[in-house]
């Protein structure tokens, strides 16, 4: 029985694509199929895709280029999901060991489920973003279009909560992120349940910035980060970078709490400083007279 339908939408990736294919074909524990769905893709990611075709876990769903991030193309291809749960990656982005385990465990009582939002930088920076899908202060976040903590790589939902969505994947409006545009469709569900993982079984490559880096240099970031969960005592390492960004993003928060603070006194001490409107019409009316009894 096929519990997990994982999708990879793709288009112009085929450096890294096979590193984000190997991630998820290394999950263990759920069975599962994999859907990299092409949007216009061309010959070179084609033949990165092709050496995985022997597994007949794979299938490739070679389509033409659709609006916008060729949201439909992901919609036609989740008809033909088997899944009970659907979980994307990006195709520049990896899946950690235990991934698939984790969002099974808390999509047991929850419709969309995420794991914790971490990303890796060029040069190294871990970056963890707090956030947990399960308070009602963070998905309204997301049903306000305010913050999009939920990266596409790792967003897991019940494929039941697909289907009662109005839309499902669509073209998103203009200045409107694809990603945030698809989660608030989950958010505005009646009775929305959502969760948040707890472990380090996923990493989000800003493509922003590592567009800017060579591609040869891209491919072997992502094979370190695979090397190293792999590794024996890979988990611990991993549970320890986790560790560590947690930290350094309290003593983010910390600090800007700080800055905030002394610009919100600095602001309430000018105003203080500043005589109110009414005293200032007392004066300007106090030195009229002034000036008329001069004369």
């Amino acid at each position: 029985m096929t519990h997990a339908t994982i999708l990879i939408p793709t288009f112009r990736h085929a450096s890294v694509l096979p590193y984000s294919i190997r991630s998820v074909l290394a999950q263990e524990g759920v069975e599962f199929e994999l859907f990299v769905v092409g949007d216009g893709v061309e010959g070179d990611t084609r033949a990165a895709v092709e050496p995985f075709l022997a597994d007949d876990r794979v299938r490739f769903f070679d389509l033409p280029k659709g609006v916008g991030s060729g949201e439909r193309n992901r919609h036609e291809a989740l008809r033909e999901a088997r899944g009970e749960i659907v979980c994307y990656v990006s195709d520049d982005d990896i899946l950690l060991p235990g991934f698939l385990e984790e969002m099974t465990g808390l999509l047991a009582a929850a419709d969309f489920a995420h794991p914790l939002p971490v990303s890796v930088h060029p040069g190294g920076r871990v970056e963890y973003r707090p956030a947990d899908l399960a308070r009602p202060e963070f998905f309204s976040l997301i049903r306000r279009g305010l913050n999009n903590f939920i990266s596409l790589t790792g967003a897991t939902h019940t494929r039941t909560a697909y289907e009662q969505l109005p839309e499902g994947w669509r073209p998103a409006p203009p200045g409107v992120g694809s990603d945030i545009n698809m989660w608030r469709q989950f958010v505005e569900l009646p009775q929305f349940r959502g969760r948040t993982g707890t472990r380090l079984t996923a990493i989000h490559f800003p493509n922003p910035e590592w567009r800017l880096v060579d591609p040869v240099e891209r491919a072997a970031e992502l094979a370190r980060w695979l090397d190293l969960a792999a590794a024996p005592g890979g988990r611990e390492k991993l549970d320890r970078v986790l560790e560590v960004a947690i930290r350094t993003a309290a003593q983010d928060f910390k600090l800007r709490s700080i800055e905030l603070q002394r610009a919100l006194d600095d602001v309430r001490r000018a105003r203080e400083a500043r005589p109110s409107a009414r005293v200032r019409r007392t004066v300007r009316r106090l030195a009229g007279g002034r000036g008329l009894r001069r004369q």
